[in-house]
């Protein structure tokens, strides 16, 4: 009896929990593939505020990489449980509908032609072992620096880019460390926007992120405009110096209820701004409500003796989308 109701427990165990397994017709008449969910991917998400415009488009719940002799390959996989239980990172893509896919390039254009919430089928290789998947697909939320400089990549042009942050700080503090908190936030913004960068574009090979301490020698002889920016000479002059194509310009500026950004890519050949974006993030603004007196006995009394038996609290109002934002692109 006991051995009866353990087994029962187990299989309750291992197949309660897990995620339900569909089969869909394969309309390229095959046989049946196992449907997958994608889950929404915002490139930047950690970083970007949600006010900052965006490209959406379709994503099949995996990244994709180039890999030998022009193939495209798995390189990460965000779905639902059936999703990254099938996919493994190095699965070559081999088809999607059943239109071969010859180059990442390619595989790109053909993804953005569907729709969010369409069904695909992805066909893999792994090893000499061919398999698909019907993939519904979710949203892909790219900033337009994102959408920029992947369209240069998927191009095969080579990009290298140099980050250049400023910081300044109005917000009226007599113990603020005010050069020490310019610092922090400059390297704050070059740590933080190199890492960005590195986690999105480091798998193509035309991609890199300038070395911060060649900058920082180079920097030390360029003075800076209030605005963060530097004349086109100098764009011009850095680039030499250090092989970047383009110059990512990032100011943070401090002030007493909100901190404000500004974006600026500069392509260092045509000293063009090929993008632009500036937004604020609001403080979270703290409401007090009323202190009583406390007399002693439980109860709590304003100074004209009236009592209020509700506690007092303190209520953070937290407001992240009621800043300034305008972005604009220039396409060359």
């Amino acid at each position: 009896m006991k051995r009866s109701i353990g087994f029962l427990l187990a299989l309750i165990v291992l197949f309660g929990c897990a995620e339900e397994r569909k089969f869909v017709k394969n309309p390229l008449g095959k046989e049946d593939v196992l449907l997958c969910q994608a889950e929404g991917y915002s490139p930047f998400g950690g970083f970007y505020n949600s006010t900052s415009q965006v490209d959406r488009s379709a994503f099949p719940g995996f990244f994709a990489g180039e890999g030998e002799a022009s193939s495209t390959v798995v390189s990460g996989v965000i779905g639902e449980e059936n999703l990254v239980r099938e996919l493994r990172k190095g699965d070559t893509l081999t088809a999607v509908d059943g239109t071969p896919v010859i180059s990442k390039k390619q595989y790109t254009q053909l993804v953005q032609g569907y729709n969010p919430d369409q069904t695909a089928i992805f066909t893999f290789r792994r090893l000499n072992r061919e398999f698909s998947l019907a993939i519904r697909l979710n949203t892909l939320y790219a900033p337009l620096l994102y959408s920029l400089v992947i369209d240069r990549l998927n191009a095969g042009g080579k990009t290298s880019i140099a980050v250049i942050p400023s910081a300044n700080t109005a917000a009226q503090n007599a113990n603020l460390n005010v050069s020490g908190l310019i610092e922090n936030d400059k390297s704050l913004i070059a740590s933080s926007y190199e890492k960005m960068l590195l986690d999105e574009f480091r798998a193509f090979p035309g991609f890199s992120v300038i070395d911060r301490d060649m900058l920082e020698n180079i920097m030390k002889e360029v003075t800076f405009q209030k605005s963060g920016f530097v004349d086109d000479q100098t764009v011009v002059k850095i680039g030499k110096m250090t092989g970047a194509t383009h110059i990512m310009f990032v100011t943070l500026s401090r002030y007493d209820d909100s901190t404000a950004y500004v974006e600026r890519l500069v392509e260092v050949e045509s000293t063009k701004v090929l993008y632009s974006n500036n937004y604020k993030i609001m403080k979270p603004k703290v409401v007090k409500k009323k202190v009583y007196d406390d007399e002693g006995d439980g109860r709590r009394r304003d100074k004209n003796g009236k009592k209020d038996d509700k506690p007092v609290i303190i209520i953070n109002n937290i407001n992240n989308n009621g800043g300034l934002n305008n972005t604009t692109i220039i396409n060359k």
